[in-house]
């Protein structure tokens, strides 16, 4: 990895709400509408952070017909890294779990 490649990385996972989905997305893959939910963003602010960290390719998208589901890019070369810092944080507040449990949990098909 390069100087500026290592800079634009740890831009991109330096902010606390793109750390917070990127600690979602440890768990499960998720939709936009579900980060929305669990992070009380709109639909555009949670696009701008899902944008960042795919400029720098830690996270994939694929298509299910009108929605776009996100997960973690397991081939990123820093991946591993990514995940040990992820670990030393604490679990978000709100967990995918509570979604469910509250009937919020979309299943985006």
């Amino acid at each position: 990895m390069e100087y500026l490649q290592m800079e634009a990385y740890l831009k991109a996972i330096s902010d606390h709400n793109r750390m917070l989905m990127l600690k979602y997305l440890m768990k499960d893959p998720l939709c936009i509408c579900e980060f929305t939910e669990l992070l009380d963003m709109t639909q555009p602010a949670i696009s701008q952070h899902m944008r960042k960290l795919k400029q720098v390719d830690l996270v994939q998208e694929e298509k299910k017909g009108r929605w776009t589901i996100w997960s973690l890019n397991i081939r990123h070369p820093q991946y591993p890294v990514l995940i040990h810092l992820l670990s030393l944080l604490p679990e978000p507040a709100r967990s995918i779990d509570s979604l469910v449990a509250e009937g919020k949990k979309v299943v985006c098909e």
